[in-house]
């Protein structure tokens, strides 16, 4: 699945994963960076536990998106910085 960062440095979380999650508008997050990765942890007071629909929903989202990466190049960072 691919996203894109608007000017004002914000990203939208798409719609599938905030169902699949039961995300709602006020949500707050944990953020981690670790390499080349960003990595958001949704807070909240009890951990959520997950059907199997839920888990074999996750895995078929993460099938489907395989393989959309755009590819990271000279010219695509290029492009990230230019203002």
């Amino acid at each position: 699945m691919v996203i894109t960062m608007t000017s004002k440095n914000q990203i939208t979380i798409p719609k599938k994963i905030t169902d699949v999650l039961d995300l709602k508008k006020g949500a707050m997050f944990s953020i981690e960076v670790a390499k080349n990765r960003i990595e958001l942890i949704p807070l909240e007071p009890r951990e959520k536990i997950f059907s199997e629909d839920v888990y074999m929903k996750l895995d078929q989202l993460a099938v489907n998106e395989r393989g959309k990466e755009l590819p990271l190049n000279r010219k695509a960072v290029k492009k990230l910085f230019r203002k």
